[in-house]
């Protein structure tokens, strides 16, 4: 009986640890339009915080990635840079934390 205690206690401690994690990451995404358009020039950059959504990975499905997408940058370490094509535009991310 201790022992199905304890393999549930790790689990419980597993799932927290998990989301706490998700909760601390934190990017920095610049958004370009792309070459395919002629005119003016937008160029806009934020910092997106995890902390404030429920499930991982939710603002970039608010934005519309494809799950392609949102699988590079799940798995992107500190200071790694990638750039993803979203329709007209092109947005580079880079994970900060």
């Amino acid at each position: 009986m201790l022992r199905l205690f304890t393999i549930a206690w790790r689990k419980l401690i597993q799932a927290f640890q998990e989301a706490q994690e998700f909760q601390q990451r934190v990017w920095i995404v610049s958004i370009q339009k792309g070459a395919k358009q002629q005119g003016g020039v937008l160029h806009d950059t934020y910092v997106v915080n995890e902390d404030g959504f429920d499930i991982p990975m939710q603002w970039m499905n608010n934005k519309g990635y494809s799950a392609d997408s949102i699988k590079k940058v799940d798995k992107m370490s500190r200071s790694q840079v990638i750039t993803i094509i979203l329709g007209n535009y092109q947005h580079s991310l880079m994970r900060v934390k």
